[in-house]
């Protein structure tokens, strides 16, 4: 079973649970998260699941918390964390100390700051930072 698979069968059992208690945590959840990604989900770059996590987190066996699925790979260090209802992912550095989670770029390195067009290292605004570290999950028939 590739990854997109599990992804997609551990969603339809969240929404099923939902749909049978429509005033669950869950339930609250994934209507939340289904209002972030239809106001947020054009600016997002298309991925393709399987590719992410076999690049990343070889090999993960998904874990669902709280309204996400994840991936992480064998040494702890990346997670891949992808939304239920919003159909999109994030990688996060697990290796990352602070109170809040660091996520990353495709490229799998720190999004907080690029390279503006004089080559001087810059901040990210916090709505390009979300961009560049929000990833649509590719349906099926889009791989």
């Amino acid at each position: 079973m590739d990854a997109k698979y599990q992804y997609s069968s551990r969603v339809a059992s969240m929404k099923n649970s939902a749909k049978n208690d429509p005033n669950s945590e869950l339930a609250k959840y994934l209507r939340s998260a289904e209002r972030r990604k239809n106001d947020y989900r054009s600016n997002w770059t298309s991925v393709d699941l399987n590719e992410v996590v076999d690049r990343l987190t070889p090999g993960a066996i998904p874990q669902v918390r709280n309204g996400k699925i994840t991936f992480t790979n064998k040494e702890g260090t990346i997670r891949i964390v992808t939304d239920a209802a919003g159909g999109y992912l994030r990688i996060q550095d697990l290796t990352a100390k602070g109170k809040k989670e660091r996520y990353l770029g495709l490229d799998g390195r720190d999004a907080h700051n690029y390279r503006n067009e004089r080559g001087k290292l810059q901040g990210r605004p916090k709505a390009e930072f979300n961009k560049a570290t929000h990833f649509r999950i590719k349906k099926c028939e889009e791989m």
